[in-house]
């Protein structure tokens, strides 16, 4: 007779090996994800399709979680799950993180709130300050052009009352070492151009994913800045002071892991997230902060990975969760 220890190990060996079947991928599937995504692969195509069918199984493990109330946020799958971001962003490290004095310091208003006079929260896309979701596509780290243009743009709506879309393509040829263009670069560093040289309108100079020579004439600007504020490291008390009373903020994070790749909704929690300087990859515009009655506080968060990425191109961060992936490491934002 079979004994009651090994019936159970069949068991669970059946039940697992259906769940492994209910999320196979099959041959028209991994086609039609190609092809969605304009994918084209060679001898890399069983490697790329492994990918594909670790995150198909991680998501399906990770949203029976959250159907089950045990996370705050769902994931998807979309343009990254065949793909392994890691070896692009190691480029990252290759440019030092530039010094960042603190050379400016928050102006504060005779009606500026303090974090313990703000009630509910603030999104700043309602006043419309805030431009369309770019793409920067999966071959170019040029982030830290969008961000820079995206907070610089969002200032000088709040300004003068009009939103001019700038480009993050002028940042990405012009902008000299040590930033790289396609192959990263600092916020600070864009600024200090931009202050010197101006920035052109995306319309003017419109987006490409590749590195191409500068063709700008300071003449042709569509704005500029004086100078820049870098907030006080992990205090994101003062962050949602800023972000409340001043505008959005240009942020950089730790989002190298499967579930920033993978994100659909909800506010996201990473728990093997950095908050170092050193651990900061990715550069992000933040928008706005409010609560979650059941997940709490989170940080509103604007993407350049295009709209069918997470919430139509944004992400909700966890917020007062000891610097979740280093929203609050390296925050910075334009003085107009």
């Amino acid at each position: 007779m079979i004994s009651f220890k090994l019936l159970v190990l069949r068991v669970l060996f059946t039940l697992l090996f259906v769940e492994l079947v209910l999320t196979l991928v099959t041959d028209e599937e991994w086609a039609r994800y190609k092809a969605r995504h304009k994918k084209r692969y060679g001898q890399e195509d069983r490697y790329h399709r492994w990918l594909y069918e670790k995150r198909v199984q991680a998501v399906a493990n990770h949203n029976k979680l959250y159907s089950q109330g045990r996370s705050g946020f769902r994931m998807g799958l979309n343009k990254f799950s065949d793909t392994n971001l890691r070896p692009l962003y190691s480029r990252r490290t290759a440019i030092p993180a530039p010094p960042e004095p603190s050379t400016e310091e928050v102006t504060k208003s005779a009606n500026y709130k303090s974090y313990d006079q703000i009630t509910g929260g603030i999104d700043w896309r309602q006043y419309g300050y805030i431009s369309a979701v770019g793409d920067q596509g999966t071959e170019c780290l040029s982030c830290w052009a969008f961000s820079t243009s995206g907070v610089l743009e969002a200032h000088l709506a709040k300004k003068y009352g009009k939103l001019v879309p700038l480009s993050p393509k002028h940042l990405v040829d012009c902008v000299p070492p040590p930033n790289q263009g396609c192959n990263a670069g600092w916020v600070s560093v864009a600024f200090n151009y931009t202050r010197d040289y101006g920035i052109a309108t995306k319309e003017f100079y419109p987006y490409k994913r590749k590195n191409e020579e500068c063709r700008w004439d300071p003449r042709d600007s569509a704005g500029t800045l004086w100078g820049y504020v870098t907030l006080t490291s992990n205090n994101e008390r003062e962050l949602a002071e800023v972000v409340y009373n001043i505008g959005p903020v240009a942020v950089s994070i730790d989002h190298l892991h499967e579930e920033f790749d993978q994100y659909f909704g909800g506010i996201l929690r990473i728990h093997s997230c950095g908050n170092t300087k050193s651990d900061l990859k990715h550069s992000v515009l933040l928008v706005g902060f409010g609560t979650h009655p059941k997940w709490g506080d989170y940080w509103i968060i604007k993407n350049s990975y295009g709209t069918e990425w997470g919430e139509s191109g944004y992400f909700k961060l966890a917020r007062n969760a000891n610097n979740m992936c280093g929203v609050a490491t390296l925050p910075q934002y334009p003085l107009v």
